[in-house]
């Protein structure tokens, strides 16, 4: 073998070698690339929650730590989806975990286990998102249905979100976050999630939902301002043993929105909730209660459809061409008055809501 051909050997070597490399630093590079796309690196922001919440955004408070998340996202064809999130914040006897669930879905279909299910979704107290959002969110939860275009079996898509947290001393869980957090707030994390999931699904070409930076809350309105206040800020709402505005350490009643389409109010007693009474009149959550409440009044003389009994009330009826359901729900408190018996609080609380709202009397007197 001559010199020449082991020269030409040597170099034929290092450039295989150099080519070996730059193909190799092309690979890493690449690959890179393709986990800084899929946010599946430390190089990248993360978002959570199908891609609704980045890292360092709203939900997390500084010093957030030992974070997991268990996703399952919606896309299309499979227009449902949940996530779990939990972590640990905090420190020595303000230390706590931190657990916040994410969910879409319709819900049951059939009508006992649906009533079971919106039951769970009304707080009582609950606040309604501003600009006619079809939502509402409640201490640390709230729902936000989607578009029609979203139904699922003829039924509404909805987001659902729930939070709740463990403190230090680990008795039990609590509603919310340890510091609290704003109906706004809330909202605003349904509002991105409920986004997200209708752009990952496709079932929507409407513009994004968006939430309007104004306050979120409203004072209690009474429907003729010279009568007595009642529970709920509803005059007459009332019974013997706890009388309409009157004092009772037993009781507490929170009241959540007033609008003309939307109100709540929940009834507290011996500590518990004892009674949950609702008005709405946004389309999108009045299609909630669709296949509910039937084709027969709740009693005679009622201009309604639907049902009153000693454990709860539902009833939708036309008022003014809109759609508007009533509802109350009995807890384990109880008022020891009529507070908590449907049967008696409940249609005052439709004859004065109806007449805030400017319907047309739903019962005979």
């Amino acid at each position: 073998m001559s010199y020449s051909t082991l020269r030409d050997g040597g170099r034929t070597g290092r450039r295989s070698r150099v080519l070996t490399g730059v193909l190799a630093i092309a690979a890493l590079v690449a690959a890179l690339v393709a986990l800084w796309q899929t946010q599946s690196t430390p190089l990248a922001r993360r978002s959570y929650c199908w891609g609704a919440w980045p890292e360092d955004g709203g939900l997390f408070h500084r010093g957030a730590h030992d974070r997991t998340a268990r996703e399952s996202a919606p896309a299309p064809g499979r227009p449902s989806g949940l996530c779990t999130l939990s972590w640990r914040g905090g420190q020595g006897s303000g230390a706590y975990e931190q657990r916040v669930e994410l969910r879409l879905g319709t819900g049951p279909g059939e009508a006992v286990a649906r009533r079971a299910w919106l039951d769970g979704l009304f707080e009582g107290g609950d606040t309604a998102l501003p600009g006619r959002l079809p939502g509402f969110t409640a201490a640390g939860s709230g729902a936000l249905v989607l578009p029609a275009s979203c139904d699922v079996g003829g039924r509404p898509s909805v987001v659902t979100f729930t939070s709740s947290y463990t403190d230090a001393a680990g008795r039990g869980g609590h509603p919310g976050f340890p510091d609290g957090t704003s109906p706004a707030n809330t909202g605003a994390l349904l509002v991105s999630a409920a986004n997200r999931a209708a752009e990952a699904t496709g079932c929507s070409s409407a513009p994004p939902m968006r939430l309007r930076a104004r306050a979120m809350t409203t004072r209690p309105v009474r429907v003729n301002p010279g009568a007595s206040p009642g529970r709920c800020a509803i005059p007459g709402l009332g019974a013997e043993g706890a009388p309409a505005g009157g004092p009772d350490d037993r009781l507490t009643d929170t009241v959540g929105s007033v609008h003309d389409d939307f109100q709540t109010c929940a009834v507290s007693g011996d500590g518990q909730w004892a009674a949950r009474f609702t008005m709405v009149g946004r389309p999108r959550i009045v299609a909630l209660f669709d296949g509910l409440t039937g084709d027969s009044p709740p009693a005679p003389g009622w201009r309604a459809h639907g049902r009153i009994d000693a454990t709860g009330a539902l009833i939708r009826a036309d008022c003014d061409g809109r759609a508007t359901v009533f509802t109350m729900r009995t807890g384990p408190g109880r008022t020891h008055t009529g507070l908590d018996d449907p049967r008696r609080s409940f249609p005052v609380f439709v004859d004065a809501v109806g007449e805030r709202i400017g319907c047309a009397r739903l019962r005979a007197r």
